[in-house]
């Protein structure tokens, strides 16, 4: 217990900083063009969900890169403003918080993807943050707590020694020392798994991908757009479309929506038939709840990682006895980053989209 409260120093300690100025300086550069390299290149061969993978590894090397940063930037504060704790609390502060957001960024990844391809879901009525986190939950307690928590416990080390000796938040000089000797090793660890990292993603994405070989790469292609389908669709129903499901509609106005998504085609667009019914609604009732789910339904195909990249809702409206009516959206990615914009997300935004066709009765 005493060597943990009162861990022992180098005797040289202001040479243990040269060194690691250099050799963290060194590493800085070589990792960082060998991600660069590694999502550039490597990630051409992944045919299936290459979008979510690209994301996972991005995070995986987001930890390495902001532990190396603080590994350089650290020592030279050190080392020419020796008197000056303060900076370097300030600095390793900066470090902690991006750190264990990268390292929160890459479980939920990691979740999201282990979601799609398992039976776990998330419910529909969660927001952001409940979601971002029932991601991090879904990967399991066991995964959980041998990658979180010593990632966590080693960066907050420094932090406990300087409460314990100093009774303050800024780092003793062991304190300072232990913040550049953990993120040091840490890095030399996720050097040793920057590879093997890699190829557990194309494990993965050959698992998830049950594909027939083909000689043509335009069947490749088709056979591609098939199996992205089948993983937007494991998102929607993990995250609480039971509607998908034609046995089991959903409540809508005063009478049922449901919804049939045409997976099993191979072209490059997600296709959705909505067929609602409903009785004693007035028009602008219909447009508006039209909307609100509309509105709901881009949201969870704008936060899916697939590589479809266009979405059709096509709503067929029965209303009593009447002739069914129509009302047509068509959105890629990038008209919906507009729509879920900070300060524009309202279902009455779904309008302004370039493809909408409403009935006359909805104008």
């Amino acid at each position: 217990m005493d060597v943990i409260l009162n861990p022992p120093l180098p005797i040289a300690i202001e040479e243990f900083y040269k060194t690691l100025l250099s050799v963290s300086g060194v590493l800085f550069g070589i990792a960082f063009a060998a991600m660069l390299f590694v999502l550039q290149s490597g990630f051409s061969s992944f045919k299936f969900s290459r979008r979510m993978f690209l994301e996972l590894y991005l995070h995986f090397g987001r930890q390495l890169l902001y532990s190396l940063a603080y590994l350089t930037a650290a020592p030279f504060l050190v080392l020419f403003f020796s008197g000056n704790s303060a900076a370097v609390s300030w600095l390793y502060g900066l470090y902690f918080i991006f750190f264990l957001n990268a390292t929160l960024d890459y479980a939920k990844e990691e979740g999201c993807i282990l979601t799609i391809h398992s039976t776990k879901y998330v419910p529909r009525h969660y927001g952001r943050i409940r979601t971002y986190f029932r991601y991090i939950a879904n990967r399991g307690v066991l995964r959980n707590i041998s990658f979180l928590l010593p990632a966590v416990l080693l960066i907050t080390y420094p932090y406990f020694l300087s409460l314990i000796n100093a009774g303050t938040l800024y780092l003793t000089k062991a304190a300072v020392f232990y913040s550049c000797l953990i993120p040091l090793l840490y890095s030399l660890y996720k050097i040793t798994k920057f590879i093997p990292e890699f190829f557990l993603y194309t494990g993965m994405e050959m698992s998830a991908s049950t594909r027939e070989p083909s000689e043509e790469r335009s069947e490749e292609e088709k056979q591609q757009n098939i199996v992205e389908k089948r993983a937007l669709r494991e998102h929607l129903v993990n995250h609480g479309l039971s509607e998908l499901n034609p046995t089991t509609p959903r409540k809508f106005i005063d009478g049922v929506i449901s919804v049939n998504f045409l997976d099993k085609n191979d072209n490059d667009e997600a296709w959705f038939n909505l067929d609602v019914e409903a009785n004693n609604v007035t028009p602008m009732q219909v447009r508006s709840n039209v909307l609100i789910y509309s509105h709901a339904l881009a949201k969870r195909l704008h936060e899916s990682k697939v590589s479809i990249n266009t979405f059709v809702l096509s709503f067929h409206i029965r209303v009593g006895n009447q002739p069914s009516r129509n009302m047509f959206f068509r959105m890629s990615r990038n008209e919906l980053e507009k729509v879920f914009s900070p300060g524009r997300d309202r279902p009455e935004d779904m309008c302004e989209l370039k493809n909408v066709l409403f009935d006359e009765l909805f104008r």
